[in-house]
């Protein structure tokens, strides 16, 4: 079960859980300055590796053997990071990582997890950091007026037109409700940030990346659980959806945007993909023995995007384990 480990570390750093860029001012900034482009090719794969959790704890060379192995083997046409990347890290650790994911020369898209920002190093820092490294597919604005660290998109272009649109989130990272600290959500504002993102060249196929899952994947495994026909699915659920302090309409709005799949970290023993009112919620696979975790349960997720529109995850790919060196 996920506990509330090194949620303590909020209190000490109370601009933590400030999701604007600048307390101070705040700047419109047009959609299209949050807009990537990549080139789209048939069998686009896209690799998402979550919950890494380096820390100062970590034993780096054997975690790095381990992600390269894997990162080889995958071969993607774009990365994910899907949060949690850090946890208790220093300077020296988020450089030696994006340096050692930055070197296999393919693209690589970040978001934030609840523990990426708890590290020796402020607010700033890992977005700053992003900056420097060609492969390093990241947008953020210090000044923007939208909640969180990364709310921007890839479009993938065939020729001159979208094909798929890919929309990196920050799902954020604790809300106090006076007596406790709880998981976020993601805000109004981003929600509508996404709708605007929308209007610019008409509906796109979207798919979504972010960390924390959103309520309704509880209540989509609630059904698969009890073998209802409302849903379909695979995998396995060994702990409580840790979603965020309350329901909101985040869902049905993307939902009403075209995004169809909805992939995400944060619970480091589930393995589940499920489709669920026509839109797929899909677990990633915890990407490290860092932490708790299961054996049996750690590798990574390849999404492969088909020209005709359709998308698959690969059976053999969604289980694999290189596994550690002894």
């Amino acid at each position: 079960m996920k506990n509330q480990r090194k949620i303590v570390l909020l209190s000490l750093f109370p601009f933590l859980l400030c999701g604007c860029s600048n307390l101070n001012s705040f700047k419109d900034y047009g959609i299209n300055d949050y807009k990537l482009i990549m080139d789209y090719k048939e069998d686009f794969k896209i690799m998402q590796l979550t919950d890494l959790h380096f820390s100062r704890q970590c034993d780096f060379k054997r975690t790095t053997d381990y992600l390269r192995k894997n990162i080889l083997t995958s071969s993607p046409d774009l990365l994910i990071l899907t949060g949690d990347t850090f946890m208790d890290a220093n300077k020296s650790i988020v450089n030696n990582v994006f340096s050692f994911i930055d070197s296999f020369n393919i693209p690589f898209a970040f978001t934030y997890g609840n523990h990426d920002l708890q590290g020796d190093y402020d607010y700033y820092y890992i977005a700053r950091e992003l900056k420097n490294y060609k492969n390093a597919k990241y947008i953020d604005y210090e000044d923007d007026n939208i909640f969180g660290k990364a709310n921007y998109f890839i479009d993938l272009m065939e020729e001159s037109k979208i094909k798929y649109r890919i929309y990196i989130i920050d799902s954020n990272s604790y809300h106090f409700n006076g007596l406790k600290y709880e998981y976020d959500i993601i805000h109004e504002d981003q929600i509508k940030h996404l709708e605007n993102i929308n209007k610019i060249d008409g509906e796109a196929f979207g798919l979504a990346f972010y960390h924390i899952p959103l309520y309704e994947m509880h209540d989509a495994l609630r059904l698969y659980k009890r073998g209802s026909s409302e849903v379909i699915g695979r995998g396995e659920q060994n702990e409580k959806v840790c979603y965020a302090y309350k329901r909101t309409d985040a869902f049905n709005r993307m939902k009403n945007i075209d995004i169809k799949g909805h992939f995400f970290g944060h619970d480091h023993i589930n393995n589940a993909d499920v489709m669920y009112q026509g839109v797929s919620l899909s677990y990633g696979v915890k990407s490290t023995r860092e932490i708790y975790h299961n054996d049996n349960m750690i590798g990574y997720k390849e999404i492969v995007l088909k020209s005709d529109m359709s998308w698959s995850i690969d059976e053999n790919i969604f289980t694999r384990i290189v596994g550690y060196e002894k």
